[in-house]
């Protein structure tokens, strides 16, 4: 048994050494091709621009006050030379980007270096502009930068505010919900608090409160430290509300009306909500084909009625000629097909003209990814017929991005990704998709050709291979097949279905993993995933839910030689509970099946394996899974998990997280839904990044089994949920 493994051992670290070297290959490659692209772009630059340099506004702070300067230096084109204009110029937006942020007595030094050798240093500060003398011809700028003291609220003080929490309130004029107060993020400026003061009406007129006057009664502002103590007085006034609209319908050169209705709506008055009720009317006559609705809201009368203004409006909508739709043409196309455009707006000429029809046809257009532009003109051919026409400009075919992730498991995670658009003019797009980290090689290609089949029905071609040394043995996955998918918008919901031919193998166990069931079976196999998203960020969700399934069902007559359904549900609610925090709630569940014997029909690698970051995380990868009388991980064949958190936002950048994960499992389905229960709890930091939360957590393991670690860290990028 101990020479078992020791053999085992040093198995796993040739093939953990193995996968390192193929990471590292990756990455110098990715590093090759960037070089090489560089040289290229060198050699072909023959005059070095004038450099432009800038400091003492911190790392980020410098960087962000140089990108503010693309409007006198488009990136693309750098002079060799600038002169005193740009000097100038550049310092004015400096200046006025410091005070955006709330210094509002910046000093900023400009050292000029001149083509001659000679050094000019020029000085601007409160309010002084030096003069330059013109011409110069410098080849290098350095700005320095003294920001002086940040202006901030110490106290921000509301009276006469009734109608909305003063929470809200205090949100238009600085950021809340952080626990930690930082002056950055309740910084003042003149600018800012006209803002704060116009949202602050807005939001109250939205109400009813359509005579509201937000001012700031008391500003003391001390210029030495930047406190700044505020009282903000509201003066709201009445509510208005709508108790009435009577609305006259006019055809086309008519002065009588055809039609006339009555509406008791008792809705706040807004101007608002009269532009968006116009509008409403305005579109059913688009609907009707006309597409010269105009519509005119005036008062009947206004009653004061205790504390409410009550009004009546009469509602004029007078139609316009009755429109038909003329030629649908196309202009600026080079590569993509009339026929595809034809298909995808969905417009039939001669019928009646409906503009929301006209703008999903140019919004489909968009939507296949092969236009950077899609323009819509209206062309009069008479008064009852007009012709349209969408002017596009196609984008460019190739996109290869970089990818970047980190995980306790894989470590360091890197790759690329291709993309093919507007294959054979008709949106086709090719994606390759290549992932190499310290654990995993994979790749995925996928090709798909929009509404071949039917509207909306996209139809696909897949490979894709997994090659993943798992905590005791060597998953390898190889497989391909195609599908049809299909959006619904109207319930924001995904379903796709598919074949695939995979061929699926576990090797290189350790004494303490155990294979059963079918080790390298080939898989005839239907998929179908269902999705349904209503949150309100894949990224940092904050509200709403998710529901996911998957259903996988393998026979013999799908031209595999095993026999099982294996059915995978999860779900993600989120919801805030206040300034800053936030509740989210996630359950998965999943069940193995099989016809007759699960030796012979359920493939190792489909067993469930629960553990990591994204499950119970109280557990390496892996690792919480069933274990067998002599402590080996052999799998199971249900399992159900649930993770509680709530998330408290430090800062804007920085959150702490408070969890709870539950999870039950059985080995055999036999023991649905499950026989073992572990838990654990545990709390964690998250920075946010543009690429998602980065993720340092503990869990504690509350029931830990013989060989189980008390707890885990783990290291993590993305949602866990």
């Amino acid at each position: 048994m101990e020479d078992l493994f020791q053999v085992n051992i040093c198995r796993e670290a040739s093939a953990r050494r193995r996968l390192f070297l193929k990471s590292w290959a990756w990455f110098l490659v990715l590093l090759l091709l960037a070089a090489t692209s560089s040289g290229a772009t060198n050699k072909e630059k023959k005059v070095k621009p004038a450099k432009i340099k800038i400091s003492g506004y911190g790392i980020l702070g410098n960087l962000n006050l140089k990108r503010s300067l693309v409007v006198v230096e488009p990136v693309a084109k750098k002079p060799q030379f600038e002169d005193a204009n740009f000097v100038e110029d550049a310092a004015l937006i400096l200046l006025s980007q410091m005070k955006e942020d709330g210094f509002l007595n910046p000093t900023l030094t400009a050292e000029l270096s001149l083509t001659n050798g000679q050094i000019l240093v020029f000085k601007w500060m409160d309010g002084e502009t030096p003069a330059l003398p013109h011409p110069l011809t410098i080849r290098r700028v350095h700005f320095r930068v003294h920001k002086g003291v940040l202006f901030h609220y110490q106290t921000l003080k509301f009276e006469g505010l009734e109608s909305i929490p003063e929470k809200q309130a205090r949100s238009y004029f600085i950021e809340t919900g952080f626990l930690i107060p930082l002056k950055s993020k309740r910084v003042y400026t003149p600018a800012k608090l006209k803002r704060g003061l116009s949202s602050l009406e807005e939001a109250l007129e939205r109400k009813g409160y359509e005579s509201v006057k937000a001012v700031a009664t008391s500003m003391q502002r001390d210029d030495k430290t930047g406190v700044v103590n505020a009282t903000i007085t509201v003066q709201q006034g009445l509510k208005s509300v709508v108790r009435a609209v009577h609305t006259e319908l006019f055809k086309e050169k008519g002065t009588t009306p055809y039609e006339t209705n009555m509406v008791f709506l008792q809705h706040a008055y807004s101007t608002f909500w009269l532009e968006d009720f116009k509008q409403e009317l305005r579109t059913n006559g688009y609907h009707h084909g006309y597409p010269d609705t105009q519509v005119e809201v005036m008062p009947l009368r206004r009653e004061t009625v205790g504390k409410l203004i009550e009004i009546d409006f009469l509602a004029l909508v007078r139609n316009g000629p009755l429109v038909h739709l003329g030629k649908v043409e196309f202009k600026g196309e080079k590569k993509t097909k009339v026929s595809l455009m034809k298909r995808r707006t969905r417009l039939q000429e001669g019928a009646l003209l409906d503009r929301i029809k006209v703008e999903e046809g140019r919004s489909r257009l968009a939507q296949l990814g092969t236009f950077e532009s899609v323009r819509l003109k209206y062309d009069t051919v008479d008064e009852h017929t007009r012709d349209v026409t969408y002017d596009v400009k196609e984008g460019k075919t190739v996109d290869i991005s970089l990818l970047f992730g980190y995980g306790s498991y894989d470590l360091l995670r890197g790759g690329v990704e291709i993309e093919q658009r507007n294959i054979w003019g008709r949106a086709h797009t090719a994606r390759l998709k290549l992932v190499q980290s310290f654990k995993t090689t994979s790749g995925e290609y996928t090709y798909t050709m929009p509404e071949l089949i039917g509207r909306d029905v996209d139809v696909f071609f897949n490979a894709s291979a997994l090659r993943r040394q798992e905590i005791s043995f060597l998953r390898e996955e190889y497989g391909g097949g195609f599908g049809v998918h299909k959006y619904f918008k109207t319930i924001a919901t995904d379903i796709s279905t598919r074949y695939n031919y995979l061929i699926l193998n576990a090797a290189d166990t350790s004494p303490f993993f155990f294979l059963q069931g079918v080790q390298n079976p080939n898989v005839g196999t239907i998929i179908t995933d269902i999705k349904h998203d209503r949150r309100d960020d894949p990224l940092y969700p904050r509200r709403g839910y998710k529901i996911f399934s998957n259903f996988e069902t393998a026979s013999e007559y799908f031209g595999g030689n095993v026999t099982y359904q294996r059915v995978q549900i999860s779900s993600s609610y989120h919801h805030p509970l206040g300034e800053g925090r936030w509740f989210s709630l996630g359950i998965s569940h999943g069940v193995d099946l099989t016809g007759g014997s699960t030796q012979k029909n359920l493939p190792f690698n489909r067993r469930f394996f629960p553990g990591g970051e994204n499950s119970i995380r109280g557990y390496q990868q892996d690792q919480a899974s069933p274990r067998n009388a002599l402590g080996q991980i052999v799998g199971a064949e249900t399992f159900s998990l649930a993770s509680l958190e709530i998330e408290q936002a430090l800062t804007p950048k920085f959150s702490f997280v408070l969890f709870s994960d539950s999870l039950g499992f059985a080995e055999k389905v036999q023991n649905y839904p499950f026989d073992t229960g572990l838990f654990s709890v545990g709390a964690g930091l998250r920075l946010k990044t543009p690429i998602g939360p980065v993720r340092l957590e503990y869990g504690h393991n509350l029931n830990p089994r013989k060989n189980d670690p008390a707890g885990t860290i783990h290291f993590s990028l993305g949602f866990p949920f």
